[in-house]
């Protein structure tokens, strides 16, 4: 894996799933400046808030064919293996793609950041263990802070 930093902007990120995973995709997202397209016909109220907010587009409906057709960044978030199964069908290798579900089939990981003023740090585990990088995180945070402020 070669690790980079993508300025989400730009870019056309669907979320298919509106659980807590998908929640927390999202906010990610949204903090960095994207502005993704949920799908999922069941949605956490914390999403519901960001699509009133203007800050994600919501498509409260089941998952359909072509749904990831235009999307150059792609976030599987369901607990469906056959929903799973078919947006992964439809993807190509011209998009990065996470299944959260089954890190096996991706071909991007997500990192933990932190970041104190202009000074930022990545922490993975390759999409092993996301309990482990946050424990890191939290470590790091302090360090980083005393680093930075003195």
């Amino acid at each position: 894996m070669y690790p980079i930093l993508v300025n989400l902007s730009q870019l056309s990120v669907v979320v298919i799933g509106g659980g807590k995973i998908a929640t927390r995709k999202v906010k990610g997202l949204v903090k960095e400046g994207g502005k993704p397209t949920v799908i999922a016909p069941e949605i956490s109220e914390a999403l519901k808030r960001m699509a009133k907010a203007g800050e994600v587009r919501l498509q409260q409906r089941n998952f359909q064919a072509g749904d990831t057709k235009d999307a150059q960044m792609v976030f599987i978030c369901t607990n469906n293996e056959a929903v799973n199964q078919q947006i992964l069908q439809e993807t190509t290798s011209q998009q990065l793609v996470n299944d959260t579900t089954n890190q096996s089939r991706s071909n991007f990981f997500n990192m933990v950041f932190v970041k104190e003023k202009d000074l930022g740090l990545a922490i993975t585990t390759g999409g092993k263990s996301p309990e482990t990088a946050k424990k890191v995180k939290t470590a790091v945070q302090d360090f980083l802070k005393s680093l930075v402020n003195s």
